[in-house]
């Protein structure tokens, strides 16, 4: 049965996920290095610690800490935006780039300025997540370079031709001169209020 860790080892702990978040995890040397232990051998207790306790997994030859350290609760009952409900306690662990499908590799996020794509729930300081990979086709909404500018607009095709729209019908519509190069598609917004 798991048991609570001591200070020394959530120390040892929280200085993982700081370090390593979801990579493997490097050699024992390594760590010791990384964290400024001067003894390996305290390096090794704590990971076997860990592995006991199960926030250490070990897939395919390589220790990996467990995905549920990184995010948030999200309980399965949802709130009412009308009448207050009874809740449920039961949860799962949110990890963000899981729900939003982010790949380091082919994505990134990019902050909104503007109110050009507010019909669309696209907000003037909106995180927004950006895939390189999807292929931009006619109605996703797109970062775009055009004409030496970056914008993001939804993308229109009209016979052959392609243009960018706004979620706004205070903007005219885009249709580039000379360059135009779709960066990425846009796969999600994130407000903080």
């Amino acid at each position: 049965m798991a048991t609570e860790l001591t200070e020394n080892q959530t120390g040892f702990l929280n200085g993982l996920k700081k370090q390593y978040r979801k990579t493997p995890l490097p050699s024992i040397r390594q760590i010791a290095e990384d964290l400024g232990f001067k003894y390996h051998n305290s390096v090794q207790h704590y990971l076997e610690i860990l592995m006991f306790q199960g926030i250490i997994k070990k897939i395919d030859d390589f220790l990996y800490l467990d995905k549920n350290l990184f995010g948030l609760k999200i309980f399965d009952s949802r709130v009412p935006a009308g009448l207050p409900a009874q809740s449920d306690d039961s949860y799962e662990v949110f990890d963000f780039d899981e729900f939003m499908n982010i790949d380091n590799e082919r994505g990134f996020m990019l902050r909104v300025s503007g109110d050009s794509m507010i019909d669309a729930g696209i907000h003037d300081g909106d995180l927004i997540t950006v895939d390189t990979k999807i292929r931009p086709t006619h109605g996703l909404i797109v970062v775009a370079i055009v004409d030496g500018g970056y914008t993001v607009k939804y993308l229109r095709k009209k016979g052959n031709k392609y243009y960018l729209k706004a979620a706004n019908p205070k903007y005219n519509d885009i249709h580039p001169e000379h360059e135009f190069k779709v960066v990425g598609v846009v796969t999600g917004s994130i407000r903080k209020f």
